[in-house]
């Protein structure tokens, strides 16, 4: 059987990180020398109808194309050492990165600009509080810094989401909305330190 690191892979994503960052990230802890193919919106129309279900990210494995952000990352995240193999905190990890996801996906949108922003504070307020709420209350029970015992896809996405909002990303959330819960601040800045990540942006330099 052919191994994965010795298998061909290539991620395809838009020039940004989203969803696709924690997989970058994993599969450059496990060693393999994947291609990285970013491209633009305006390159989107002409990409979409080669995609499996008519979104990204993507990841080829020997030319066979293979979709869903959260199973690409899991299987990324196993060969990077970034997923549990403890069935329980697995499935807290799973917990954690599927509510991250969903989270994203019903944040409203809208095209009046004042209409988005009074969409997205009673957003805040609201559904964004409780799945916040939520993963802050899985990181306690495990003693306060990530969603496991060793550092983990639901991690890297927690991470990603959080510099979102803090850069500005999500208009109309409150940049410092994160700052109030301890355990996602501790978790934050202990991935961001993890070896494997920082040895993946030195390669980005």
């Amino acid at each position: 059987m052919t191994s994965s690191s010795s298998r061909q892979h290539e991620l395809l994503y838009f020039n940004g990180a989203g969803r696709a960052e924690t997989i970058r990230i994993s599969l450059h802890a496990a060693g393999i020398n994947f291609t990285d193919t970013r491209f633009t919106g305006k390159d989107w129309p002409a990409i979409k109808p080669t995609t499996p279900l008519g979104g990204v990210p993507v990841l080829k494995v020997d030319g066979d194309s293979h979709c869903q952000s959260v199973s690409l990352a899991r299987y990324a995240g196993k060969l990077g050492g970034f997923y549990p193999t403890d069935p329980l905190q697995a499935l807290i990890v799973d917990e954690a990165i599927e509510s991250l996801n969903e989270l994203m996906a019903v944040a409203p949108k809208h095209s009046d600009p004042e209409e988005l922003l009074k969409l997205r504070k009673e957003f805040q307020a609201g559904t964004m509080t409780k799945y916040v709420d939520f993963l802050e209350g899985l990181i306690q029970k495990n003693g306060g810094v990530g969603f496991a015992s060793t550092p983990s896809i639901a991690d890297l996405t927690l991470w990603g989401t959080v510099k979102m909002i803090r850069t500005g990303d999500w208009t109309g959330i409150d940049a410092t909305f994160f700052e109030s819960y301890a355990g996602i601040v501790a978790t934050v800045e202990s991935i961001a330190k993890d070896d494997k990540v920082v040895a993946y942006y030195a390669s980005r330099e």
